[in-house]
């Protein structure tokens, strides 16, 4: 039997883990994703940049999030929880004031997800953030 191998998506220039997430920006089809702090580089000396990630041609009607609240154990925790799945547009406009401290992205055919921690002043919840596009992905770095 011929083994095929689909290697590990490791050459991505910049990381955005522990990145912090404070607004999104929707034109049409577009989607830019704010950071507080912007990223870092995956090459030495792994630099910390300013700059925001945008996706073109988002597909709305596939792009989702996730809201988990824990109970009786702290957020993040084996235990039980409740939680939500939300239309990405819809959590847009519903969370206006957050952050969202990303701990894991990850990326697949046509999608990019990001795990992490919401925070919305009151609350801390694990959240789970996939965006479907049709279009690149890119770093937009100030310079």
């Amino acid at each position: 039997m011929k083994k095929v191998v689909r290697g590990n998506v490791i050459n991505l220039p910049y990381s955005l883990h522990d990145g912090t997430v404070i607004g999104f920006e929707v034109t049409g089809d577009k989607l830019v994703m704010q950071f507080q702090y912007g990223f870092i580089k995956t090459i030495e000396p792994f630099d910390q940049v300013n700059g925001n990630v945008e996706f073109e041609k988002v597909d709305w009607d596939f792009s989702y999030v996730y809201l988990f609240e824990y109970q009786d154990v702290l957020c993040g925790n084996v235990g039980s929880f409740t939680g939500k799945k939300m239309e990405l547009k819809k959590f847009i406009d519903q969370f206006k004031n957050f952050k969202f401290d990303l701990v894991d992205e990850t990326y697949g055919y046509n999608l990019s997800k990001f795990d992490g921690y919401l925070s919305d002043g009151y609350s801390i919840k694990e959240c789970s953030i996939e965006i479907y596009h049709l279009g690149d992905m890119s770093y937009l770095v100030e310079e």
